[in-house]
C-alpha cells in the first residue's frame, strides 16, 4: 500500500487527487436542466439524465482551457467531463440517501468568504451579482449549486477525515520515502569513427521516413474585420440618453440594504417527531426568556446554538443583503430593528432566534460617478444592432463576390490586411487563433473562394481568403542525406555501445567486479549517493533504475544497465541501501507525516468508495452520440 502510494504521489495520481480536492468546490458547474424536449440524453444516472449541453457547459467551464496545454485532445477532456458529471450525480444520489443537509446560515457564510466574490477582502455584493450574471446564473440557482457542493464535501469529509496511519505505517512510509542508494557507474562513450554508411542506407532510411523531410504546408492569407469595439467608438450618445439609461438602470448601480445578524439556532432534522420538535421550540423560547432578562448573545449562542458554523463567533453571520438565506429567516431578519431579538422563527433546520445588529442602508451611486461605465455600457448597446446588421451585409457581399474582399471593404469602409505564411498548426497575430487557421485551410477558402464569416470570442467577424498558398513537399535527398548519415552514424554508434554494455554486464553477473571491467575497457568509474525525494536532474535515468532495482547484499552483488537520453549506455551498481532516518524526525513532523498519510489513505478510500458507488447505480452512457 505504501510503496504504491510513493510511486502514484507523483504524475497523474497527483492529479486525480487534485481533481477530487476541487470538484466539490466547483462551483461555476452545471445547471439542471427540466425543458429536454426530445432530445436523447448522452448519460443517465437513475432517473437523472444528462444532455450535450450540460456536457458543453462543463467542458467549456473547466476543461476546454487544457486543449494545447495537455497530452489529452479534445475527445478525452470531453469524456473527463462525462465522467465528472456522472460521479458528481452518484455522489448526490448517495448523499440524498444518506439525508446530509446544510443550513442556509452556512451557504451565506460560504458565500461570502470566497475570494472572487470580494473586494479588499469584504464581501462585495455587487462583484457577486455581475459575476453570476456574467455566467448566465440567477442567485437561487448558484446558491443551489452552492449547497449541492457543500452537501458533496461533507460526504467526501466524512471518508476522507475517518482514515488514519499507525506510527509503523508512518515509519516505513518515510524510510522508503526518504531512502538513500549509493551507487557506482560508469557510461560506455558512443565511437563513431571508422563506421562507414551505404549510399543505400541512406536511400532506404529517406524512403521510410519521408515524413520527417516535408516542409509543412504554409498559407498566406488576406482578411477583413469587423469589430464591435471599433463600431462603439464611433457612437456619441448624448448626456440625455446617460441621464435616461442611468434612471432605468438604477438598480445596477445601487448597493441593496445590508444588516449584520447573529442567531441561535435550535437544530431539528426532517426525521425529528413532533414531540422532538416540540422540544425544541421549547428550548427556543427559553432562550430567548433569558434574552429578554438580559442575557449576553454571543454567550448564549458559544454555549447553547447548535449551528457549527457560527456558534464560536457568537453566532455571527456577518452581513448578508436579501436573496441568500431561507424565506422565514430572511422576512424576520430584515423586519428587526437594529439591536431586536425575534422570537423563535422556523426553518427546515430548525428554529432560530435572530438579532440585527447593524444596518447599512441602500446606496445609491451618484451618476456622475458612474457615467463612464454608462458611456461604454451605451456605445456598446448601440453598436451592437450595427455589429449584426453590417455583419450580414459583409457575409452576402463576400458570398455574392467570392474571388475578391474589394467590393466588401468598400461598401463597409474596412481595410484589407495581410498575413505572412503560416501552417495549420501554428502562427501569430490573428492566424494565431485556431478559428483563422482551420479557414484558412478549408477546401472552400484553398480554391480559392473568400471564407464564410468568423465569429471570434473578442466581438470581432473576420473573412479571409487566400493570398498564396505552399504545399508540403518532400525535400530532395541531396539536400538531406548529410542528416540521414549523421543519424544513421550515431544510431549504429549506439547499437555497438549497447551491445558491448551488454557483454560487460553479462562478465559482472559471471562475477568479474565493476573495477576490474573498467580497467580492461578503459572506463571511467563515478559515484553518486541518490536520494529518493530529491533526484539529481542529470542522474535521472540512473537514479530511475537504482531504485528500482533489488537490494545488494554481500553474496549477491546487484548491476543493472540503462540507456541515457543522449543513447548512451551506462552500468549501475547498487552500492549501499540506507533507508530515511525516521527518528531524527521531531514528534510534531512524526504527527504531521501521519496526518498527511492518513489523508492519502482517504483519498484512495474515497476514490474506491466513488467507484463502488458508481458499480452499483444504474448508469447508461451515449457517448460519443450517435449520428
Amino acid at each position: 500500500m505504501l510503496q504504491t502510494i510513493r510511486d502514484r504521489a507523483q504524475g497523474i495520481f497527483a492529479w486525480i487527487i487534485l481533481i477530487m480536492i476541487i470538484v466539490p468546490f466547483a462551483l461555476w458547474g452545471i445547471q439542471n436542466y427540466f425543458d429536454t424536449g426530445k432530445e436523447q440524453p448522452i448519460a443517465s444516472v437513475g432517473d437523472r439524465e444528462f444532455f450535450e449541453r450540460d456536457l458543453l457547459r462543463l467542458y467549456e467551464q473547466q476543461y476546454a482551457q487544457y486543449l494545447g496545454k495537455s497530452p489529452y485532445s479534445e475527445e478525452e477532456l470531453k469524456k473527463q467531463a462525462l465522467d465528472r458529471l456522472i460521479d458528481d450525480e452518484v455522489l448526490a444520489q448517495a448523499a440524498e440517501k444518506k439525508k446530509l443537509t446544510v443550513s442556509d446560515a452556512q451557504i451565506a457564510q460560504f458565500i461570502r468568504s470566497l475570494p472572487f466574490f470580494q473586494t479588499d477582502g469584504k464581501f462585495d455584493e455587487e462583484k457577486y451579482r455581475s459575476l453570476l450574471v456574467a455566467q448566465g446564473m440567477s442567485v437561487p440557482q448558484f446558491v443551489a449549486q452552492v449547497r449541492r457542493s457543500l452537501i458533496l464535501e461533507q460526504l467526501r469529509r466524512s471518508i476522507i477525515d475517518s482514515s488514519f496511519a499507525t506510527d509503523p505505517e508512518a515509519q516505513q512510509f518515510y524510510q522508503l520515502q526518504y531512502q538513500t542508494r549509493k551507487v557506482a557507474y560508469t557510461v560506455l562513450p558512443l565511437v563513431q569513427a571508422g563506421i562507414q554508411i551505404d549510399p543505400q542506407e541512406v536511400e532506404n532510411y529517406y524512403q521510410k521516413h519521408q515524413d520527417q523531410f516535408r516542409t509543412p504546408e504554409r498559407v498566406a492569407i488576406e482578411y477583413l474585420t469587423l469589430s464591435l469595439d471599433e463600431i462603439a467608438k464611433t457612437i456619441k450618445p448624448s448626456e440625455e440618453e446617460l441621464r435616461t439609461y442611468y434612471e432605468e438602470q438604477k438598480q445596477a448601480y445601487t448597493t441593496p440594504e445590508e444588516r449584520r445578524i447573529r442567531h441561535i439556532l435550535i437544530a431539528v432534522t426532517p426525521d425529528s417527531t413532533e414531540e422532538e420538535k416540540q422540544k425544541a421550540l421549547e428550548k427556543a423560547r427559553e432562550i430567548k426568556q433569558k434574552l429578554d432578562k438580559g442575557a449576553d448573545f454571543a454567550e448564549l449562542a458559544k454555549q447553547l446554538s447548535e449551528d457549527p458554523g457560527s456558534k464560536d463567533k457568537g453566532g455571527d453571520l456577518g452581513f448578508v443583503r436579501r436573496g441568500l438565506l431561507e424565506k422565514n429567516f430572511e422576512e424576520a431578519a430584515f423586519s428587526l430593528p437594529k439591536g431586536a431579538v425575534s422570537e423563535p422563527v422556523e426553518t427546515p433546520f430548525g428554529y432560530h432566534i435572530i438579532q440585527v445588529t447593524d444596518i447599512k442602508p441602500e446606496k445609491v451611486k451618484p451618476f456622475e460617478e458612474v457615467k463612464k461605465e454608462i458611456l461604454q455600457e451605451v456605445q456598446k448597446s448601440k453598436a451592437e444592432d450595427q455589429f449584426y446588421q453590417l455583419g450580414e451585409q459583409l457575409a452576402q457581399l463576400a458570398y455574392e463576390n467570392p474571388q475578391s474582399l474589394e467590393p466588401a471593404a468598400q461598401a463597409l469602409g474596412l481595410a484589407i490586411q495581410k498575413t505572412s505564411f503560416f501552417t495549420r498548426d501554428k502562427s501569430e497575430g490573428i492566424a494565431a487563433n485556431p478559428k483563422i487557421r482551420e479557414a484558412a485551410f478549408s477546401d472552400e477558402v484553398l480554391s480559392g473562394n473568400n471564407s464564410e464569416p468568423i465569429e471570434l470570442e473578442d466581438g470581432k467577424i473576420v473573412v479571409v481568403r487566400l493570398r498564396e498558398h505552399q504545399p508540403a513537399q518532400l525535400k530532395p535527398l541531396e539536400q538531406v542525406s548529410q542528416t540521414i548519415i549523421t543519424r544513421l552514424r550515431k544510431q549504429k554508434a549506439e547499437e555497438q555501445a549497447k551491445a558491448r554494455a551488454e557483454k560487460l554486464l553479462s562478465q559482472l553477473k559471471q562475477g568479474k567486479t565493476l573495477q576490474e571491467i573498467a580497467k580492461q575497457a578503459k572506463l571511467e568509474i563515478k559515484t553518486a549517493q541518490l536520494s529518493r525525494s530529491a533526484p539529481r536532474a542529470d542522474l535521472m535515468e540512473i537514479a530511475d533504475v537504482a531504485f528500482k532495482a533489488p537490494k545488494p547484499s554481500q553474496e549477491k552483488p546487484v548491476f543493472e544497465m540503462v540507456i541515457l537520453a543522449n543513447g548512451q549506455p551506462a552500468i549501475v551498481q547498487i552500492q549501499e541501501v540506507s533507508p530515511g532516518d525516521f527518528e531524527k524526525l521531531k514528534d510534531e513532523e512524526k504527527r504531521g507525516l501521519k496526518q498527511n498519510l492518513a489523508r492519502l489513505f482517504g483519498l484512495l478510500t474515497f476514490k474506491e468508495y466513488q467507484d463502488q458507488l458508481r458499480d452499483e447505480a444504474n448508469v447508461k452512457t451515449n457517448w460519443p452520440p450517435k449520428e
